[in-house]
């Protein structure tokens, strides 16, 4: 047994012959039949090196294999042995870092923690690194024993202890605590000191009150003599500097003295964010720092230092050119790289000189163009962002040339993000950019074309609204989207025309709202007619229906104008009578089947009208039997319009194409752009009375209303005159309630009401006070308090530096047509709704932002409050145990506890000590009689000594508290 035990480590030679901390006995306190037991699991029991094996050579059956290891864990980690319990806790610490929860070994991963033997404590605190949150309930358990090992001599436990912390922090955690961890930053060990200083954040973040008393010492951590520990420093207040960079302004000095001396990578690229944060808030600070960052840029090989620096440039020392520059020269380096992640830093990068350096960011446009094509689409992205920030009237159609061909290649998401792209850049600011609109709505032509786009409903919107707003593309527009309609691929139903119907809606009403610019109507109808139209949703098809009037009465028009000619082509003049009035006045004998009235000449139809007529009443047959009551109304209608056309010309000729013509003139009316936010501008009439009640007896209607539905159920005569009786009744009681409450009260009458209710409460209260608690004044005060404001942001310049890019470039440009309500006010503009981004994403039950919010609220740099200080701890030791070994102490090594002895040897020998004193003065009474007095002295000398220790022990920990109170950055 003792060979198989060293076999397995060696670990288990040094058994355990007295009871733990915990109160597990080892296996010298066990009976003979617990020690077996014990052993065997012991000799058989997996090591963390069999059980991964074992997971890696079970490939088929992995799952099963550690079910089975954790039901052995179960057994195991129960055992009274200490070693056989770390071995288990070590296993399961693995599995739950694979997904497999170890909650339920919480309290054993505790009883693991309390041991002496730092081996296994090492193992315990990792299991609770890894498992415990603040859900965890045994987190109540170990505040003491936190305590007890941040204060131990050994500094390895105290090393265990810090790390933990950090990692399991909460607020009660942390309240009790950090008095502790504080006490160690005056440690003679640096690597506690830095631990400590890492673990401060941790308290921070989730006690904030302790921030403000133990700043001044962390700050002076940052002249500490140990590098480590300054780095350590320096990293604690670059995370609070960069969530509340306003705050630690004042501590800009003491970091550019760093960044002068520093020579460590690490703690620069610290102090160049801190400065990236910092040079926003405070512009002469860029003119400082241009040195420093120049000489970093030209000096270091390290990417990401660089990289630092250059971020640090781009967002708050635009200012400085030459500096600028040289951080653009390093981009384009970086723009050149093959490694993508570096590529995409210094995409990112350039986004930040959009607004402030555009000529500098456009000298690299081709590469940014290339990265269109790159096939990260993180990359992709941020090269886009990049395009759309540098186009200008000047730029626009190559730039739009570009998207459209990186189309092509892109995939599914990011051609959606293209096509979005090119109608966000056009339509921005109202078509500011755009000066040729031919041109635009050619674009949208062939963006309806983008196989699988989302945004056919946008493209439409775009194509009504620009033609609504500009005159002089109407006649264009026909030209230009008439091609769409004759296009039967795109009526198919698949997945690539999944949001055309949506933009040909807005074809199709553009061709039939000017219709009069069609050249071929019958090539338009028949189109219009397609069978396969019926595919199209139902909105889309009573358009089209819509559209089929239009187009057919503007060819009647023009057949009309052609022998009876009463104006220009497109006028569309209206008859000399008004033969609509005149149909319904005289249209009743024969089913509104008459006549149209002869103003001067009729012009009777002509053969290819007939057909066309016959054609169009045949194909919209199927229309009027569709589900959809929009498209079957409007398909009837119609076919009935069509029908008194015919009756009318076969009585008298010419009298159906006037009734068209009449049509033609009602259809002739301009429709004119009107803004969404038209109606806010109209004002509402005085004797409107909006916040009148509909009627006086309202109250009394509602409860009539309900009484009606009981009085179904009644049957006899008598029990309704009853109901009739109590309903009046109720009527009037409500009538008297409404208007005790209704009614407006004045101010004074408020007053009164409040004061009355005022004073009846404290009658109560003096009267009743044993009911009430003592702390409700407080609690409401409490209520009333306001949550601290936030720092408000720095103001965006990107309006001002879109019209400055707008000056430089507006030189030898067309003159730009007229838009329709360009000139309206910008209050008009469509609100962009703003808040939190809604849709499924991460939400962490402790967010960074969250803590670093509340931490927002205390402001370092002033003077401590009286009694704004944390307690008092002696940080242990004050002088190193061990430096008098000769050997090096191993806090690890399995012999590590015999350097400590018991209290019971130490109690033994002192005992010893004392017999042997009494001994030797028994027998040498004689001779030391003369010397008692001298002895008597020199103890008189030493409990002075021991006295005046003790007082320079609390002069220095008062020293440490003034020092706390007094201190001042």
């Amino acid at each position: 047994e003792r060979i198989a035990n060293e076999s397995r480590g060696g670990g288990s030679r040094f058994a355990m012959s007295r009871r733990s901390s915990s109160g597990m006995p080892g296996l010298g306190s066990l009976s003979s039949a617990d020690k077996t037991k014990a052993s065997t699991m012991r000799l058989f029991q997996k090591s963390l090196r069999d059980m991964i094996t074992g997971i890696r050579s079970h490939k088929d059956s992995q799952k099963e294999f550690i079910n089975k290891c954790l039901s052995d864990i179960r057994a195991e980690v129960v055992s009274s042995d200490i070693r056989t319990k770390a071995v288990a806790i070590e296993k399961a610490t693995y599995l739950h870092s694979l997904g497999y929860s170890m909650h339920w070994a919480s309290f054993h991963v505790v009883e693991l923690m309390s041991t002496t033997n730092v081996k296994y404590k090492r193992i315990g605190y990792l299991a609770a690194c890894q498992s415990f949150g603040d859900d965890t309930d045994v987190v109540l358990l170990i505040p003491n024993l936190l305590k007890k090992d941040l204060a131990s001599p050994n500094p390895a436990e105290a090393a265990l202890a810090i790390s933990c912390l950090g990692n399991i922090v909460t607020p009660e955690l942390s309240q009790t605590l950090v008095a502790d961890v504080y006490s160690l930053l005056n440690n003679h060990k640096p690597d506690l000191r830095r631990r400590a200083c890492l673990c401060l954040y941790k308290c921070f973040l989730r006690y904030p009150e302790a921030l403000r008393p133990s700043f001044a010492r962390l700050t002076e951590c940052l002249d500490d003599d140990d590098q480590s520990v300054v780095q350590a420093a320096v990293t604690v207040l670059s995370e609070l500097a960069m969530h509340n960079p306003k705050t630690y302004l004042p501590l800009a000095p003491k970091f550019y003295k760093l960044l002068t001396s520093s020579s460590s990578n690490w703690m620069t690229i610290k102090l160049v964010k801190v400065f990236g944060a910092l040079t926003p808030l405070e512009p002469r600070l860029a003119k400082k720092l241009a040195g420093p960052i120049s000489e970093i840029l030209e000096t270091t090989n390290a990417k990401s230092l660089m990289y630092e620096c250059v971020r640090t440039v781009v967002m708050g020392m635009t200012s400085q050119e030459k500096v600028v520059r040289q951080a653009v020269d390093k981009l384009k380096d970086m723009l050149e790289d093959h490694d993508p992640n570096i590529k995409f830093l210094a995409l990112h990068a350039l986004t930040f000189l959009l607004d402030s350096h555009p000529r500098i960011v456009a000298e690299h446009k081709g590469n940014i163009f290339e990265c269109l094509d790159h096939e990260d689409s993180n990359i992709q992205y941020c090269a886009l962002k990049i395009v759309c920030g540098l186009v200008t009237k000047r730029t626009l159609i190559d730039t739009t040339a570009h998207l459209m061909n990186a189309m092509g290649k892109a995939d599914q998401r990011f051609r959606d993000e293209l096509v979005l792209s090119v109608i966000h850049i056009c339509m921005n600011e109202r078509y500011a950019l755009v000066t040729d609109f031919v041109w635009y709505l050619s674009v949208l032509a062939d963006l309806i074309r983008v196989p699988c786009s989302s945004h056919g409903a946008l493209i439409g919107e775009q194509i009504i609204d620009v033609c609504l707003r500009v005159e002089v593309i109407r006649e264009a527009a026909v030209g230009i989207l008439g091609p769409l309609l004759l296009d039967d691929s795109l009526l198919e139903q698949s997945n690539v025309n999944k949001t055309v119907p949506g933009a040909l809606k807005a074809v199709a009403w553009v061709v039939g709202e000017y219709a009069h610019y069609v050249v071929d109507h019958e090539e338009i109808l028949d189109a219009l007619l397609s069978p396969q139209v019926k595919q199209l949703p139902g909105d889309a098809q009573a358009v089209y229906l819509q559209t089929i009037f239009k187009v057919y009465a503007s060819a009647v028009l023009m057949y009309s104008q052609g022998i009876r000619p009463t104006g220009a082509l497109g006028a569309l003049p209206a008859p000399a009578t008004e033969p609509l009035i005149e149909l319904a006045e005289n249209g009743g004998e024969d089913g509104g089947a008459a006549s149209a009235p002869t103003p001067g000449k009729l012009v009777p139809e002509s053969e290819d009208l007939v057909v066309l007529r016959q054609k169009v009443s045949r194909a919209i047959e199927p229309f009027t039997t569709s589900f959809n009551l929009e498209v079957r109304e409007r398909s009837c209608q119609l076919q009935q319009m069509l029908v008194i056309v015919g009756s009318s010309e076969d009585k008298e000729p010419g009298s159906g194409i006037a009734i068209i013509e009449a049509f033609a003139t009602v259809l002739s009316e301009e429709i004119q752009p009107v803004s969404v936010k038209a109606q806010r501008k109209i004002d509402i009439p005085a004797e409107l009375g909006a916040d009148e009640p509909m009627s006086a007896e309202w109250d009394y209607l509602l409860v009539s209303s309900d009484d009606e539905d009981d009085d179904e159920y009644a049957s006899k005569k008598g029990k309704k005159n009853k109901k009739n009786k109590k309903k009046d009744k109720m009527a009037k009681e409500i009538r008297d309630v409404t208007e005790i409450f209704g009614a407006k009260k004045s101010k004074e009458q408020i007053a009164r009401e409040e004061r009355e209710s005022r004073e009846m409460l404290a009658k109560h209260r003096e009267k009743m006070g044993q009911y009430y608690l003592e702390g409700d004044a407080a609690g409401d005060e409490k209520k009333k308090s306001k949550s601290p404001k936030s720092l408000p942001g720095p103001e965006s310049a990107t309006m001002n530096a879109l019209e400055a890019r707008l000056a430089n470039y507006n030189v030898g440009q067309a003159e730009r047509p007229t838009i329709k309500g360009e000139s309206e006010s910008e209050s008009e503009e469509e609100e962009v709704p703003t808040g939190p981004r809604k849709g499924k994403h991460y939400d962490p039950k402790v967010a960074s932002s969250q803590l670093h919010g509340e931490l927002g609220a205390y402001n370092p740099m002033k003077p401590l409050d009286r009694g704004e200080h944390l307690p008092s701890v002696e940080a242990y030791p004050r002088f190193d145990p061990y430096s008098k070994d000769d050997a090096a102490f191993n806090a690890f090594s399995p012999d590590a506890g015999k350097h400590h002895k018991s209290s019971k040897e130490k109690k033994s020998k002192k005992d010893k000590s004392k017999s042997k004193k009494k001994k030797a003065n028994g027998e040498g009474i004689d001779e030391a009689g003369a010397s008692n007095k001298g002895g008597s002295k020199e103890k008189k000398a030493k409990k002075e000594k021991k006295s005046s220790e003790k007082k320079t022990k609390a002069a220095d920990v008062d020293g440490l508290a003034k020092s706390l109170l007094d201190a001042a950055v």
